[in-house]
């Protein structure tokens, strides 16, 4: 069980660390939008690059940083019930659950990345003005789905670890 509960604190590390690498995503994407206000209003001038950029910014920022989220439990989730039950038996619900998040993380992991590749082989742009690489929009859904998988097997090493201890979760 140690190995797995170590396996489990690197994963959380790579969480907690992607996690906080696009946080910076936010000021930047505040940027493009209040230089497109800017521009647009003050200066008459709008810009053709900031609504793709802010985009990105999100979608970066947004789907990577979900398994910082997920590894700090804030992700959404139905908690009337939940939260009433002891430590064990939460466990056993997150066990039973977490194939469910893992099959659908599999295949958005999997179709994104087919769409992600063949936009990338393509050089497919997004249909505006600037039209930045679609790949740049793809890749953050491709990678975030990646990191919250390896982020459901450490929570399903936690559950167990939390099964496995003597006594413990009332």
């Amino acid at each position: 069980m140690r190995r797995l509960v170590r396996i489990a604190q690197v994963i959380e590390a790579v969480s907690d660390r992607t996690g906080r690498a696009v946080a910076i995503a936010m000021p930047l994407m505040v940027l493009a939008i209040g230089w497109e206000v800017f521009a647009r209003y003050a200066l008459n001038a709008p810009t053709i690059w900031a609504y793709d950029s802010a985009l990105m910014l999100w979608a970066w920022m947004g789907l990577v940083g979900g398994a910082m989220a997920m590894r700090q439990d804030r992700h959404i989730r139905v908690d009337i019930l939940v939260q009433h039950l002891p430590v064990r038996a939460r466990a056993v619900l997150e066990l039973l659950t977490l194939p469910l998040v893992a099959f659908f993380l599999g295949l958005v992991a999997w179709q994104v990345g087919i769409t992600a590749l063949d936009a990338l082989a393509s050089g497919a742009r997004r249909p505006t003005e600037w039209a930045p690489p679609l790949v740049l929009f793809l890749a953050p859904a491709v990678l975030g789905a990646a990191l919250l998988l390896l982020q459901c097997a450490a929570t399903a090493i936690r559950a167990l670890e939390t099964l496995a201890a003597r006594g413990g979760g009332a």
